[in-house]
């Protein structure tokens, strides 16, 4: 659905870059025109005031590509995460503790996207990219934000996207993740059991910020035993402790202050 209040030139705008993005290489202007189907008279004045601002760039053979405004941009980003500053100590020490991968991650667009990560050494590569986007339903760190929207706004992002069967033991039916969902909201964590990927569990905790917001999460992943091992439920423990501990640095002052974060149950129980 589309929003009365965007303005159509820049949401186009907006479309070719992405395209640029995931096309990994300059492309001509015909090509660029294939790919959005707009005119090409219309492709062409948007590149042309994208140029003018050096967000796009043309190489010598007439073709396109992402300029270095964006990597600018992109650097202005990164520096304002003071969230990762914050948070890597405690990541490291937790990696330290579990053995596992450790991810911080973000929500936004209705998508998880991984802000940073600490992995073990010599482990084999669990953790995705930074910056990349993860589905929101079947991974912890999702059923996390999940948990701390309302039950209708959780239950209408999942029926607005598309519930891919990525592993068998991915949940797509609604009323099966809005249960998850309300076990992590109760119990102040969520485990993903191979949801996402075979072989690999995860765990995730809401991260506070001082408005008493979940903005991030941290969590681990790893080649667990099972969810019912007693080296996952140590790990729920200290996934939660990791959790609260960036919280507080963050001046979150728990909830006597702000009126509340989830009750937290003891780990073994079952989510």
């Amino acid at each position: 659905m589309v929003d009365g209040n965007i303005i159509l030139s820049v949401a186009k705008a907006m479309e070719l870059l992405q395209i640029l993005s995931q096309a990994g290489k300059p492309l001509l202007l015909k090509e660029l025109t294939a790919l959005c189907g707009y005119p090409k008279s219309t492709v062409f004045g948007l590149l042309t005031t994208m140029r003018a601002y050096d967000v796009v760039t043309q190489t010598p053979d007439g073709r396109y590509t992402l300029g270095l405004r964006l990597f600018e941009y992109g650097r202005q980003v990164e520096r304002s995460w003071d969230i990762s500053t914050v948070a890597r100590p405690y990541m490291e020490h937790l990696c330290r503790q579990t053995g596992a991968s450790v991810m911080l991650s973000v929500c936004e667009g209705g998508s998880v996207i991984t802000l940073d990560q600490v992995e073990t050494r010599g482990s084999l590569r669990v953790v995705s990219d930074t910056g990349s986007r993860l589905p929101i339903y079947c991974t912890s760190q999702g059923k996390v934000f999940l948990a701390h929207m309302s039950r209708t706004g959780a239950e209408a992002l999942l029926r607005g996207q598309s519930r891919n069967q990525f592993t068998p033991h991915t949940i797509t039916d609604i009323p099966t993740l809005l249960r998850e969902v309300e076990a992590c909201r109760a119990n102040g964590y969520a485990i993903e059991n191979g949801e996402y990927k075979i072989g690999l569990r995860s765990i995730s905790a809401p991260v506070y910020t001082v408005e008493g917001t979940v903005q991030y999460t941290v969590g681990v992943i790893g080649m667990f035993r099972s969810v019912h091992s007693e080296e996952f439920h140590g790990a729920v423990e200290q996934v939660c402790a990791t959790a609260a501990m960036i919280s507080a640095a963050l001046g979150y002052r728990g909830r006597e202050e702000h009126g509340g974060a989830p009750a937290k149950t003891a780990p073994g129980d079952s989510v």
